[in-house]
């Protein structure tokens, strides 16, 4: 596969027009890992910036990856859950993000959540994870940051939560547990995932993007 930054976003009206190119959004609180996950998924070390400052990420960044004739859109998205940031801020990531959801190019979302946050889900948590089902993409759960736990505990985790998506009545494809650290479930979330995605798209969307806001 090949990879590559495309554009970015920080308002909604600035959101680019790629061409119809199908699109997975990467979702998730502050400093939950998504960029990191992304780099994993993509076999690169710094193509999305990770940082450990919560509430960095302020735009929708765009990055492209091919295989063959085919192509995808990976989105990530501001991360929420952020307390210190102000209330301004706040509503523009709010509208930015809302805005993004309504994309009819979105297949898939990965609602990433750290893995020590499982048990006790917060209401922003569930207020979004009922939205994001509700839309018509698919909709994964990612419990990230796996090698914090061990093996066994990781699984009772994992477990714990497909019971709970359950009971809120929230209809989810798959919940993964995964580490970019050990690399832990990360083959599999781009096998099943990608992988399926990149099966579906016609090889005839292989025109290259170019953004505009």
């Amino acid at each position: 596969m090949q990879s590559s930054y495309i554009t970015s976003a920080q308002m909604a009206h600035q959101l680019p027009d790629l061409g119809g190119i199908p699109e997975i959004a990467f979702v998730g609180r502050s400093n939950c890992g998504k960029s990191s996950l992304l780099n994993a998924l993509l076999g690169r070390n710094n193509l999305a910036r990770a940082s450990s400052t919560p509430g960095r990420t302020q735009m929708v960044n765009f990055f492209a990856v091919e295989k063959g004739k085919q192509k995808l859109m990976l989105a990530d998205l501001p991360g929420y859950g952020f307390s210190a940031i102000g209330k301004e801020t706040k509503h523009l990531w709010q509208d930015l993000v809302n805005g993004y959801l309504k994309r009819a190019e979105i297949r898939e979302t990965l609602f990433l959540l750290d893995i020590r946050r499982a048990k006790n889900l917060g209401e922003d948590d569930m207020e979004l994870l009922h939205h994001l089902a509700s839309r018509p993409a698919a909709l994964t759960v990612v419990l990230t940051k796996a090698d914090k736990l061990s093996q066994s505990e990781s699984r009772q985790v994992l477990n714990a939560m497909q019971k709970e998506l359950a009971i809120l009545g929230v209809q989810v494809a798959r919940v993964y547990a995964v580490s970019t650290l050990t690399k832990k479930g990360v083959s599999e979330l781009q096998q099943e995932v990608m992988g399926e995605l990149f099966d579906s798209v016609p090889a005839a969307v292989t025109s290259n993007p170019k953004a505009r806001h």
